[in-house]
Parts: structure tokens; C-alpha cells; sequence
């Protein structure tokens, strides 16, 4: 059978589709100019994800493709994953015109179609869209939390966060699956910031009285479905490598410590066949979470309503349970107060104390 042209043998190496890889870098660099681009290196293959960020940084986007392949053959081909980021030392004023989306919806309500998307697994894509004129930084990130909570993963909003490139396999899954490109047909994925602030309004900050949020320890407790007022992009220069921000789901005139977290692939938990406990290392993170959110002052309520925000953003256990709204509610309900739970009757462990000393 004759080989796919640019595609590498499976093998000792991974296979990767370099000529879809150099179209998506032509096409990135054709539309959103020479926006500078960090790479970093994602290793899923280990025990626990390992991550190395910003190996390569600052580089401008028409020079991208040919930096990666140098780490295709030095890193790819071992396992590791290339993902890219909008460089970190980019200032406010610095002008851009490219929003980026995670957890794409094709088919949603308002009917948007992006300039080109990828397929990062099955059903899973993330898209990009272009700006009319290009907008300081400051203003690009405002806009992409609006899409963001509109269209797409509201977890995801973050307009640095890291994203795959077409053409290099996923290695978050075993079957290590190609990311594939789909491009919009002529004028789709071309939106001006007043379309997109008329879009998606930002929500009145809910809650305006003192204190924080009661919960019963057992039983239930309401889950809404709210926009957050994301501010990740306010930390992203002090952010620790490979950690999160956690914050407050809502404002309820409460300062609440934000804290940089542990990423959820750090706590997976394996049966003994080899496979994923999703629902064992949704149990780890949430209780890792909640040690670190008790002692640095979070209350029961706010606690248990922004974790289970975040499980439901990036549990893949979830994907099982949405047979109805009603079992992914009661999953996640179960799962947060219970590691609430457990965290306030049980005395840390030599390793819970390490991480404690993060907060100091």
C-alpha cells in the first residue's frame, strides 16, 4: 500500500502528518501575522503527565513550523507532545486579532462558524476565529471569555493556555489519535469585537451580600449554571509551571485566596488492569483541592460550588455519567462533598504537607 504523502510510518516513530502540519502553521501565520508563539513539551506516556513549558518561546508565528520540527525529531518521536501557546511576555497593548476556543460546539445556538477548527479527538475540536481589525491583548482576552462562555469550555477562556497543531498525534489517548484541520467556508469565523461583546454579554456579579455560601455536608446542594468572571489571564505571568487557577465561582463580597493547582492528569489513579479510574482520580484531585482551599481560609460553600465547576469542566468521567442532567449533578455533588469531608477529618499526609507549603 502506498504511504500518505507526509505521513510517518507507524513503528519505532509516531505518525505525523508533516504537509497538514507546515498548511496549519502557513495558514495561522496568513491570518494572524507574526504573533509571537511559545512551544512546550507534554509527556502523557509517563506515570503522571510531565510538562516543560516554553522550551522554545517568543517565536513568530511564520517561523513556527520549522522550530517544531526540530522538536519533532529530538522529543515527538520519544512520546512527547508539542503544544503551543500565544508567547507569555506579549504586553496588554499588544495588538492581535486571533480568538481560540476550546470544546467547540458545531452546532450551537448562535449559528457561528469558525475560520478553521481541529479535531483534537474524536468529537472534541477547538477553533479559531478572526477579529475584523486587530485589538490590544487586553481587550482579545475580554473577548475570548465571551465566546468562550458563549460557544465553547468557559474552563478554557484563558487566552495563553496551551492548544494542539494539526498534523501531530494526541497522546492524552492511548490510541494516540492524528489532529486533523477542517477549514470554514469563505467569511465564516470573521467577527468584529462588537459582534461578539452583543453575543455575550458579561453577567452582573451574582451574590452582592457579605460571606460566603452555605452547604449541608450531606444531602444536596444547587449547582447553578453560572458565567464565571474569569481572571485567569490576570496571573498568567506569575503562574507556576503546569498549575492552574483556582478562584471563586461567583462574587460574594468575600476575598478568597486564588490558588495554583495541581493539573488533574497529576492525580491519576490506575486499576489494576492498567486502566484510568476516572471517578478514583476525580476523588484525588477534588480532595488535593480542597486541602489546599481549607487552609488557606475558602469556606465549605464556595469551595464545594467552584470545585464542582471544575470537575465538571475537566472530568472525563462525566462524559459517562450524561445520560441525564440529574446523574451528572449527583456525581459531582457526591464526589465534592465527600472530599470535603475527608479533608476536614483527616490529618494531612507528608506529601499534603509539601503542597501546603506551596501556599507560603
Amino acid at each position: 500500500m502506498t504511504q500518505e504523502k507526509g505521513l510517518r510510518p507507524a513503528g519505532p516513530q509516531r505518525i505525523a502528518d508533516l504537509d497538514t502540519l507546515k498548511y496549519f502553521w502557513d495558514l495561522m501565520s496568513r491570518h494572524f501575522g507574526d504573533m509571537p508563539v511559545d512551544l512546550s513539551l507534554f509527556n502523557y506516556k509517563a506515570k503522571k503527565l510531565v510538562v516543560r513549558q516554553g522550551v522554545r518561546r517568543d517565536i513568530p508565528m511564520g517561523q513556527v513550523y520549522e522550530e517544531v520540527l526540530k522538536l519533532v525529531n529530538k522529543w515527538y518521536h520519544r512520546g512527547e507532545d508539542i503544544l503551543w501557546r500565544p508567547a507569555y511576555s506579549m504586553p496588554d497593548d499588544f495588538p492581535v486579532s486571533m480568538i481560540w476556543l476550546d470544546d467547540f460546539k458545531l452546532k450551537n445556538e448562535l449559528g457561528l462558524k469558525p475560520l478553521l477548527y481541529i479535531q483534537t479527538s474524536p468529537g472534541k475540536y477547538q477553533a479559531f476565529f478572526k477579529l475584523t481589525e486587530a485589538v490590544p491583548l487586553k481587550l482579545a482576552k475580554d473577548l475570548q471569555r465571551r465566546l468562550a462562555r458563549a460557544l465553547g469550555d468557559k474552563s478554557a477562556g484563558g487566552y495563553v493556555q496551551h492548544r494542539r497543531m494539526a498534523g501531530l498525534a494526541n497522546g492524552k489517548y492511548p490510541e494516540d489519535p492524528l489532529v486533523i484541520m477542517f477549514l470554514g467556508e469563505e467569511g465564516d469565523g470573521i467577527l468584529s469585537p462588537e459582534e461578539i461583546i452583543k453575543l455575550s454579554p458579561i453577567p452582573s456579579p451574582i451574590g452582592q451580600a457579605g460571606g460566603g455560601v452555605a452547604v449541608p455536608i450531606s444531602g444536596t446542594i444547587d449547582i447553578p449554571e453560572v458565567g464565571i468572571e474569569d481572571t485567569t489571564d490576570d496571573y498568567m505571568e506569575d503562574l507556576p509551571e503546569g498549575r492552574l487557577v483556582f478562584e471563586p465561582i461567583v462574587n460574594v463580597g468575600k476575598p478568597y485566596r486564588t490558588l495554583y493547582i495541581k493539573p488533574r492528569e497529576a492525580f491519576i489513579k490506575r486499576r489494576d488492569d492498567g486502566s484510568i479510574d476516572q471517578s478514583a482520580t476525580d476523588m484525588a484531585w477534588s480532595t488535593y483541592i480542597s486541602r489546599l482551599a481549607l487552609e488557606s481560609g475558602w469556606d465549605e460553600g464556595m469551595l464545594a460550588f467552584t470545585l464542582a465547576d471544575y470537575l465538571k469542566a475537566f472530568s472525563p468521567e462525566l462524559e459517562r455519567r450524561k445520560k441525564t442532567d440529574k446523574h451528572t449533578k449527583d456525581y459531582l455533588i457526591r464526589t465534592v462533598l465527600k472530599a470535603i469531608d475527608f479533608v476536614k477529618n483527616t490529618p494531612p499526609k507528608r506529601t499534603d504537607i509539601d503542597d501546603l507549603a506551596d501556599l507560603f
